[in-house]
C-alpha cells in the first residue's frame, strides 16, 4: 500500500526523478533551514526591541513620576510658604491687589523649576474666604462659588477625606491661546498650617499632554506611544488615528486586577495588527505606558534580507531546474533514442546497430551494444551452421545405417547356416562380428558398462585372432563393483587395436595386453599396457597402414565433450619393453536392476543380431 501511493507520488521519468530528489532532499531542507533561521532572527530582533522598548518606557514612567513628585513637593512648599499662608488666612492684612500680586509672584517663582522638565503646570489656590488664585488666564472669569462647589473641593472637605489625590482627567480649564489641551493631570491638595488647620485648597495641573508628546518625540523611535488607564483605554496617543487593540487592552485590564505594582513590564503581539505592544504600569495613576512598533517596521531590514534571500533563491532554483534539465536530457534522450534503437533492432532480428556519436558511458553503452549484437549474430550464424551440419550427419547417418543393418542381417543368415553346418568358426567370427556392429548401430548411446565395452574387446581379438592367427593373450583385472562403471563407447578398443598393430607389427610372437581398471576417489582409472617393441621402435619399421591412426586423439576428444567442466585425461608412457597408455574420467556407477525371466530373456534373437552380445560373452 505505502509502496503504491509512493509510486503514485513520485514521478516516473528518470529526469523528473532527478529533479524531485533534488528540490525534496536538497533544496527544500536548505530553504526551509534558512526560513527557520529567519524566524531566529525576527525572535531575537523582537526580544531585543522589547527589552528596548521596556527601558524607553520605564525611562518615560521615571521621568513622569518624578514630574509627580516634583509637583508634590511644590504643592508642599506652597503650604509651608509664610507669607503666602498669611495672605490666605488673613485676606484683610493687605489688598487685593498686593495680595494677588503676591500669590502671582509665588506662582511665578515655582514655575522656573520646571523648566528643565518640559512640562507646564497650572495653578488654582482658594483660600476659606472667597477669594481665588490662578497662575494662568482662565477660560471663564474666575467665581469663588463655582470653584468652591467643584466636585474636588467637596471631596476635600469631607471629613476623613484624603489630603491629597490625582486626577488624570481633569478638564482644561485654560484658556486656548495657552494650550491645546482639552485634559490635565491634577493634584488636588488641602492646605494645612501648623495645627493641621486648613486655610486652602489648591488645584495644580500639570499639562500632561504637552508633556507627552513631547517627550514621545524627543524618543527618536519610529512607533505609536499611548497613555492607557487601568482598562486599557487609550488617554493619549502620540499618532493621531492610532489606537491600541482590543486584545492588547484586555490584557492591560488584567494586568491591573492583578494589582502587582512591582511586576516588569511586559511585551505582546498581535497577530491580527501584526504588532509588536510594550506597556509598563504607572502605580501612582494606575495606568500604563504603552508603546506599539508595528512587525513590519520592526523587522523591514529582516524582510529586505529575506526578499533577497528568496529572490537569489529563485534564481538558483531557476537555474539549477534548468541545468538538471539539460544534464538529465543529456542522459534521458539518448536512453530514449537506444531503447527505440533496441526495440528497432529487435524487431529487425536483431540486424539494425546503434549511431555510435555521443561522448561518456552513453557511448560505451552504444559500443557495447552493438558488440553484443555483432556477438548474437556471429552465435546465430554459428548456430544455423551448426544446425545445417546436424541434419546433414542426421542424414548421413540414416543413409550409413542401411548398409550395416543389410550386412548384420546378412551375418545372421551365415550364422545360420553355419550353425546348420556345424562351421563353428564361422559362427564365432560371425557372433563377434556382429556384436561389434550392433553396438556400432546403437547411436543413441554414449556411455556404456565397462563390463560390456570387455565384451567387445573381447569380440574384435577373436576375429583378430582367428585372422593373424598371432597368441597375443588379453588379461583383465577389473573388480566386480567397476563392471558397471559407465565410460565411453569404444574408449578401450582403439586402445587394444593400437598395442596389437604398434606395439606387436601383427607378428605371430606371444604378447599380453592388459587391461586394469582403479577407483581413488571420484575418479575412475583405466589403464591399457602391453609388452610389445613401444613407439619409437615400430616407427623405426614403419609398420604399413592403409589409414591414419586417430584413436588416442578420438579418445580424448571423447572425453572432453562427455565430462564438460570434469577432470578427464589421458597420457601414454612408452618405452623398449612396451606401451602404457592411462586415461581417467568421473566415476559413474550404473547397476542394473534385475528380474527372474531377464536370464531367459537374454537367449532370444529378435533376428537383428540383438542376441549376438549375449552369445559373445557366454563364450567368452
Amino acid at each position: 500500500m505505502l509502496m503504491r501511493l509512493f509510486r503514485r507520488l513520485t514521478p516516473g521519468t528518470f529526469k523528473n526523478r532527478i529533479l524531485f530528489a533534488f528540490l525534496l532532499f536538497v533544496l527544500l531542507p536548505i530553504a526551509l533551514l534558512v526560513v527557520y533561521n529567519f524566524k531566529g532572527t525576527e525572535r531575537v530582533l523582537q526580544d531585543n526591541a522589547a527589552k528596548k522598548n521596556t527601558e524607553q518606557l520605564e525611562g518615560f514612567k521615571n521621568g513622569f513620576v518624578d514630574l509627580m513628585a516634583l509637583v508634590m513637593k511644590t504643592g508642599l512648599l506652597l503650604e509651608q510658604d509664610t507669607s503666602l499662608r498669611q495672605a490666605m488666612e488673613d485676606p484683610g492684612s493687605a489688598d487685593d491687589i498686593t495680595r494677588k500680586k503676591l500669590v502671582e509672584n509665588k506662582f511665578a517663582g515655582i514655575e522656573n523649576t520646571f523648566f528643565m522638565t518640559g512640562a507646564t503646570v497650572y495653578y488654582t489656590l482658594i483660600d476659606l474666604h472667597g477669594h481665588a488664585y490662578t497662575s494662568f488666564m482662565p477660560k471663564n472669569a474666575l467665581d469663588y462659588d463655582e470653584i468652591r462647589a467643584e466636585p474636588w473641593v467637596k471631596q476635600l472637605q469631607e471629613q476623613g477625606g484624603e489630603r491629597y489625590f490625582w486626577n488624570p482627567n481633569d478638564e482644561s480649564v485654560v484658556i486656548r491661546e495657552s494650550t491645546a489641551s482639552d485634559r490635565m493631570l491634577s493634584l488636588y491638595l488641602l492646605l494645612r498650617d501648623d495645627n493641621l488647620k486648613p486655610f486652602a485648597y489648591g488645584r495644580l495641573s500639570i499639562d500632561y499632554e504637552e508633556w507627552f508628546s513631547r517627550t514621545t518625540k524627543d524618543g527618536g523611535q519610529e512607533g505609536a506611544y499611548f497613555l492607557a488607564d487601568g482598562s486599557g483605554a487609550e488617554l493619549l496617543a502620540s499618532v493621531p488615528g492610532e489606537g491600541i487593540s482590543p486584545a492588547v487592552a484586555a490584557a492591560i485590564a488584567r494586568s491591573a486586577e492583578s494589582g502587582d505594582a512591582a511586576a516588569p513590564a511586559s511585551s505582546v503581539v498581535d497577530g491580527k495588527e501584526e504588532a509588536l505592544y510594550t506597556y509598563s504600569r504607572i502605580q501612582e495613576l494606575n495606568g500604563y505606558f504603552v508603546k506599539k512598533v508595528p512587525l513590519a517596521l520592526l523587522f523591514k531590514e529582516v524582510d529586505r534580507q529575506k526578499q533577497r534571500f528568496f529572490i537569489g533563491f529563485g534564481a538558483i532554483l531557476l537555474a539549477f531546474v534548468l541545468l538538471t534539465y539539460f544534464i538529465s536530457s543529456t542522459i534521458t534522450v539518448p536512453l530514449k533514442l537506444f531503447q527505440k534503437k533496441m526495440d528497432s533492432s529487435v524487431k529487425a532480428n536483431l540486424k539494425v546497430k546503434l549511431p555510435e556519436h555521443g561522448r561518456g558511458e552513453i557511448l560505451s553503452l552504444t559500443h557495447s551494444f552493438n558488440a553484443m549484437i555483432d556477438d548474437i549474430n556471429g552465435l546465430l550464424e554459428r548456430l544455423r551452421l551448426e544446425e545445417r551440419q546436424k541434419q546433414y550427419v542426421r542424414f548421413q547417418v540414416l543413409l550409413s545405417q542401411m548398409n550395416p543393418h543389410f550386412l548384420l542381417n546378412t551375418l545372421n543368415t551365415i550364422k545360420s547356416i553355419a550353425l546348420e553346418k556345424d562351421e563353428d568358426d564361422i559362427y564365432d567370427i560371425c557372433v563377434a562380428l556382429g556384436t561389434i556392429l550392433e553396438t556400432t548401430l546403437n547411436t543413441e548411446v554414449d556411455l556404456i558398462r565397462l563390463k560390456d565395452e570387455l565384451v567387445l574387446i573381447e569380440s574384435y581379438m577373436a576375429i583378430q585372432r582367428r585372422r593373424f592367427g598371432h597368441g597375443i593373450e588379453l588379461r583383465c583385472d577389473i573388480g566386480d563393483e567397476l563392471g558397471d562403471a559407465l565410460i565411453p563407447k569404444f574408449c578401450l578398443q582403439p586402445l587394444v587395436e593400437n598395442a596389437l598393430l604398434h606395439g606387436f607389427g601383427q607378428s605371430l610372437k606371444e604378447g599380453h595386453i592388459d587391461i586394469r581398471a582403479t577407483a581413488r576417489g571420484p575418479h575412475l582409472y583405466l589403464e591399457v599396457a602391453d609388452d610389445g617393441m613401444g613407439v619409437e621402435r615400430a616407427k623405426a619399421k614403419k609398420v604399413a597402414r592403409k589409414r591414419k591412426s586417430i584413436g588416442v586423439q578420438n579418445i580424448r576428444e571423447s572425453l572432453e565433450l562427455l565430462f564438460k567442466y570434469q577432470s578427464t585425461g589421458l597420457s601414454m608412457d612408452s618405452t623398449d619393453e612396451g606401451t602404457r597408455v592411462v586415461m581417467h574420467m568421473p566415476l559413474l556407477l550404473s547397476k542394473p536392476y534385475l528380474r527372474e525371466e531377464d536370464d531367459h530373456d537374454d537367449d532370444r534373437d529378435d533376428g537383428n543380431g540383438s542376441g549376438a552380445l549375449a552369445d559373445a560373452a557366454r563364450r567368452g
